[in-house]
């Protein structure tokens, strides 16, 4: 909860998002993302003014991460304040103009398979929550006009796989074989949208620790 001072964030919840970064032997990401907020009757009251359903973000950079966290209204309590459940964070690139951190997974680590039979033997290059870069088969380009409808995804370590609609938005010809693809997804349900944004936090947060430490003081 907020201080008494002019702080927008209190200590303890500044602590919270510095562990989302910290080294915790035996804990997975997963075990890290979660948590609330609490503002006063106020400022509640300016949220509630604006919509029933308002979209509240916090938006925080720490040592040079840029995360952005959805923040879902929850409860009232008795004196008036407003719970806020914070959401699995968004990692950002880029200045004013930022977008999502495209992640480039692990060699082999993630599988992608189109059910339509329209992609054929597909590799992830690079991931966000808006898209991916893909590569496959130059002989294989599927139609540029028509929606790649039935994108399986499979994320390290899961058993599920993320259903996912595409559309193609450029296409690049790496060599007489192979071809890349950026894919465009339509907005992502709540539920994907977390079990993404975890395999995003937690790769980020694995290549932020392969840093050299002279780069990482850079960025503070």
């Amino acid at each position: 909860m907020p201080s008494h001072s002019n702080d927008i964030l209190s200590n303890d919840e500044l602590d919270y998002i510095r562990q989302l970064y910290a080294t915790a032997p035996g804990h997975e990401i997963e075990d890290e993302v979660g948590g609330w907020l609490r503002v006063s009757e106020d400022a509640a009251g300016l949220f509630e003014g604006f919509s029933e359903t308002p979209l509240i973000e916090l938006q925080a950079g720490w040592k040079g991460h840029r995360l952005r966290f959805p923040l879902k209204p929850r409860s009232r309590s008795d004196n008036g304040e407003l719970t806020l459940e914070i959401g699995v964070p968004e990692v950002l690139e880029g200045g004013d103009r930022s977008r999502s951190w495209r992640v480039p997974p692990e060699a082999d680590e993630m599988q992608l398979q189109d059910k339509s039979g329209r992609l054929e033997q597909p590799r992830v290059v690079n991931l966000s929550y808006s898209g991916m870069a893909i590569e496959q088969r130059a002989d294989r380009l599927p139609d540029l006009n028509q929606p790649l409808r039935d994108l399986r995804l499979v994320l390290p370590g899961q058993d599920e796989y993320l259903r996912l609609l595409g559309y193609v938005v450029r296409h690049t010809q790496l060599d007489d074989r192979r071809i890349q693809l950026g894919i465009r997804f339509e907005p992502l349900s709540e539920e994907n949208r977390g079990r993404l944004g975890r395999y995003i936090l937690r790769r980020h947060k694995e290549l932020q620790a392969r840093k050299p430490v002279s780069e990482q003081a850079q960025n503070r």
